[in-house]
């Protein structure tokens, strides 16, 4: 059995984190060893009182060695330690990284690396906003981690992808569940075309709401910077802003409506002192990445007078419904209806559904 199989069984313990685990490695060798004592033994190593050794040789007894193999091999997990050369360094190099790691896919081979993050419940400002950076930084071959949720997380994943780039999910939960369930194509799509999906969670694991502030700090941990982009006054996004300003990491924030309460966060963070986020350049030009002859992939496709006539009626941060459209340019609905599916097409708008359609940032 591999040395690094015995992490992964140790950090699945309850009450056994990263910490704790170090400290039992640097006491007794190995994860070998430490697993097949009696953790009576150890206890006092990590101070545990009656009640959480109990949980803990409840949990070891439980431990089955074959299912929990073929869950790792059915999922394609690979298994990556604190110890390993292919654990991430600036993760390694933060206060409380975990001491093991499961993936799918292919971990960054650099520390080139943005965080991404913000409200589940984003307005459609705030995706669009979300992609627009993240395709900016695709494009200047800037890696993107988020942390696969709805709205922003899910926007700044589908960013970098449709340059082509490097994209990092990390999730709550083990990864042979996924959340939320509607990303599984995401996910997929990610570890397809060279990223990862992360997870300090052993399979089985659901996203527990205690999950998620240490899947944040990880999020935080694997980038330079963070990027708030909508954040409610109290939110997970905040949550991996402190982390990152612990770590002496950069925040940004990209600035939203005075009217929206996904913005009040991320405002704040600004009126604290974070660093203004408005494209892809503010981003790279203070992490000293920033080259004059990169290109941010993003030209605007040639348009029929028509198109040009009902594209420039949508916004890029609010919908409008297609009878409006019909009754602000007294043109057929059918011709309406005909003209957004072709701006549809070549990338222009997005029908965000009951709402209308919204301008996007063209990725071509």
């Amino acid at each position: 059995m591999l040395e690094a199989y015995y992490m992964a069984a140790l950090q699945s313990l309850p009450h056994i984190g990263g910490k704790s685990l170090r400290r039992l490695l640097a006491a007794y060798g190995s994860a070998k060893t430490v697993w097949e004592m009696p953790p009576q033994d150890w206890a006092d190593t990590i101070g545990l009182v009656p009640e959480k050794l109990t949980h803990i040789i409840q949990q070891r007894h439980a431990h089955h060695w074959e299912s929990y193999l073929q869950r790792l091999e059915k999922g394609n997990m690979s298994i990556v330690t604190y110890k390993d050369d292919a654990y991430p360094a600036l993760l390694k190099a933060t206060y409380n990284p975990p001491a093991v790691l499961y993936y799918q896919g292919t971990l960054p081979g650099d520390d080139r690396l943005i965080a991404m993050v913000g409200s589940r419940k984003a307005t459609p400002y705030g995706c669009n906003a979300a992609a627009f950076l993240a395709r900016g930084l695709a494009a200047a071959h800037v890696g993107i981690v988020s942390g696969g949720a709805r709205g922003i997380d899910t926007a700044s994943h589908e960013g970098a992808l449709s340059q082509h780039g490097y994209t990092l999910a990390v999730v709550a939960n083990g990864l042979d569940i996924t959340y939320p369930p509607e990303n599984k194509r995401l996910y997929q799509r990610i570890v397809h075309e060279g990223g990862a999906v992360v997870s300090e969670f052993a399979p089985g694991m659901k996203p527990l709401a205690d999950n998620f502030p240490a899947r944040n700090r990880i999020i935080n941990g694997l980038a330079q910077g963070v990027v708030v982009v909508e954040a409610a006054q109290r939110s997970g996004s905040l949550i991996t802003a402190d982390f990152a300003l612990e770590e002496g990491r950069d925040v940004f924030a990209v600035p939203g409506s005075i009217f929206s309460s996904v913005s009040k966060g991320s405002n704040h963070l600004l009126q604290q002192g974070a660093i203004p986020a408005c494209c892809a350049e503010d981003i790279l030009k203070e992490c000293g990445w920033f080259e004059e002859n990169t290109g941010n992939g993003q030209g605007i496709l040639k348009l029929t007078d028509i198109e040009q006539l009902v594209y420039e009626r949508l916004s890029l941060d609010a919908p409008v419904r297609q009878d409006v459209l019909v009754e602000q340019l007294q043109l057929p609905p059918g011709k309406i209806s005909h003209i957004l599916l072709q701006l549809t097409l070549k990338g222009l708008i997005q029908d965000t559904g009951q709402a209308g359609f919204i301008r996007i940032i063209p990725t071509t």
